[in-house]
């Protein structure tokens, strides 16, 4: 098959994996393969090389904080302030804490609920990781930076980074929550399965055996913390969380005053309660949505601030007039509620005058003829929740990557699945699992390991706005050959949890490397650990670290194809350590 196209071209190099995707290119007369050379912006918008100082957070080798060395020119970040922070903060170890000795009342673990703002200064686009910890003493968390020849890498021994690229409520997002055609994850890596054993402690794989291997995961660290009321350990014996003397019992340890269940906090961007409603820590009540049509928001009152047919403010809307249009959309808040009126609003309301007790068309006495069109209060009351589903928040809303100790690599993914039980058609939380054959990754050997999801559908950024999920491939490429290959792989995209924003910063839209995600297991609120927020599917399945050395890690939001893929894969072998 010579002279290919009339080229010269004397040599046909044709590569095919074994898999059930084939993936191959041609090669002309042994030149190089062609090369997309991609180094930021559009497409590599995370790069971690460990090599390089600069991607620490004071640009020394310290293993606490580590940023990007590129960012996506998407990136939106004008500067923020969040003082609800430490609701969440603490539970992974971003917010600093040490428990003080002979403190009965935990005043320094009040502080740090209540007291810690985070502050992101605006225009560092970068994605930051933080390494994960706890404050509870159960587990351990070792990462070190290891200089072997004068090259650093990153050796894992039961730690991993973490950290958010999105904050819902705010237009901070220094990742897109969902891509144009696919996605690519670029890992330099050595599974080492006896490199942590001098270490002395319980890790998250003492903890879940089966968790072991995670080392990349995207999607909602944990469930909402207060999903459920926590009124906070009561013995009985208390009185300012200081035993009295008759008492025989003990105080809890994490003793504090006030309870979660005393605590208010203002919605953000509000510096005083003037004209706004305090949040409860406890289960929302409440549904925020937002409405972008401005055909259904603006108009529809007169400048005084009233409904123009009937005085009421029914969606809390009945102030905008078309001078308030600033073109973003409006947030409305109402209470969770359940349908009570099934009847059919156009063949009841608006049926009499208003001023009248009689039908307006024939006088005669009819059920509904007291009805006007102000008296519609809509078909549903508001109900109470005692515990928040936290199945919605977290159904396809976290995936994790993984390599077994018998070298295979594949994926796990919380999804949902239904039966029916008597006549009644149930749901539930579900693992989606899939493994490559055994032997893939090898141990105590530099390797690489790419992931690319690949999409057939392209759509442009106003298509993503609003346009169905899609399915692709998944592909997973050892050391330049695609060897492992999902098929009919639902585009994720992830989502916030169903609770006000203040009560969940840092929580959804993250990402982490060199684990899967803590959930709650390090978790603490007033007066202390909430037993119900242990053991929840998020800590039971991704609670796993990877035990071995990662070198370089690069996040693309472009479909790499085979070649850009395998030019990759020869610089890195290139510069390998």
């Amino acid at each position: 098959m010579g002279n290919i196209n009339n080229f010269n071209a004397n040599k046909l190099d044709l590569k095919l994996s074994n898999s059930d995707y084939w993936d191959f290119y041609l090669s002309t007369d042994a030149t190089s393969l062609p090369s997309l050379v991609v180094t930021s912006g559009d497409c590599l918008v995370v790069n971690f090389d460990f090599n390089n100082n600069n991607i620490y957070s004071s640009g020394t080798t310290s293993a606490d904080t580590i940023s990007s060395l590129v960012y996506w020119t998407g990136a939106t970040n004008t500067g923020y302030t969040f003082n609800t922070f430490g609701l969440t903060g603490l539970d992974n170890g971003v917010i600093p804490y040490k428990k003080v000795p002979n403190d009965p009342k935990n005043l320094a673990l009040l502080s740090a609920l209540t007291g810690t703002t985070l502050v992101i200064p605006s225009g560092d686009s970068r994605l930051h990781l933080t390494r994960v910890t706890g404050y509870t003493g159960n587990y351990i968390y070792p990462i070190n930076i290891i200089n072997n020849n004068n090259k650093k890498y990153a050796k894992f021994c039961g730690g991993f980074y973490q950290g958010y690229y999105k904050i819902d409520g705010s237009n901070y997002s220094v990742l897109p929550n969902r891509v144009n055609k696919g996605w690519v994850a670029e890992f330099n890596l050595r599974v080492d399965t006896n490199a942590c054993n001098a270490y002395t402690g319980t890790t998250l794989n003492d903890e879940y055996p089966n968790n072991k291997g995670f080392f990349f995961y995207l999607g909602t660290r944990a469930e909402n913390k207060f999903g459920d009321k926590f009124d906070g350990a009561s013995t009985g014996c208390t009185s300012g969380c200081t035993a009295t003397g008759s008492c025989t019992g003990s105080v809890s340890t994490w003793c504090t005053v006030p309870k979660e269940s005393d605590i208010k906090i203002l919605p953000n961007g509000f510096t005083s309660s003037t004209g706004t409603t305090l949040i409860s820590l406890y289960p929302d009540q409440t549904v925020t949505t937002e409405i972008t049509t401005p055909f259904l928001i603006y108009g529809r009152s007169h400048p005084n601030g009233i409904c123009h047919s009937c005085a009421e403010t029914y969606d809390g809307l009945a102030s905008q007039t078309v001078c308030s249009w600033d073109g973003e959309p409006i947030k409305v808040t109402k209470p969770k509620t359940v349908v009570t009126d099934k009847r059919n609003p156009f063949l009841v309301y608006g049926r009499s005058y208003s001023g009248s007790s009689m039908c307006w068309s024939c006088g005669k006495q009819m059920p509904y003829n007291q009805e006007t069109a102000c008296s519609f209060s809509g078909f549903s009351k508001s109900i109470e929740f005692d515990n928040l589903d936290y199945k919605l928040d977290i159904i396809d809303n976290a995936l994790g990557f993984r390599i077994k100790d018998d070298g295979s690599i594949g994926y796990r993914l919380l999804t949902v699945t239904g039966q029916c039980s008597g006549n009644t058609y149930v749901t539930g939380v579900t693992i989606e699992e899939k493994y490559s054959e055994v032997g893939l990754v090898p141990n105590d050997l530099w390797t690489s390991v790419v992931i690319r999801y690949s999409m057939s559908d392209y759509y442009d950024d106003c298509q993503l706005t609003y346009k169905p999920k899609r399915k692709g491939r998944l592909m997973f490429y050892i050391n330049g050959k695609l060897k492992f290959v999902v098929v009919d792989f639902n585009e994720l995209i992830m989502n916030k949890l169903n609770d006000h924003m203040e009560k969940q910063i840092g929580v959804p839209y993250n990402m982490s490397l060199g684990g899967g995600s803590q959930g709650l297991i390090e978790t603490l609120t007033f007066d202390g650990i909430d037993e119900k927020d242990l053991n929840l599917p998020i800590q039971e399945n991704f609670a796993g670290t990877f035990i071995g050395s990662i070198f370089k890690f690069r996040f693309n939001i472009c479909d790499l194809d085979y070649t850009n893929i395998l030019y990759n894969y020869g610089l890195d072998v290139n510069n390998s350590i």
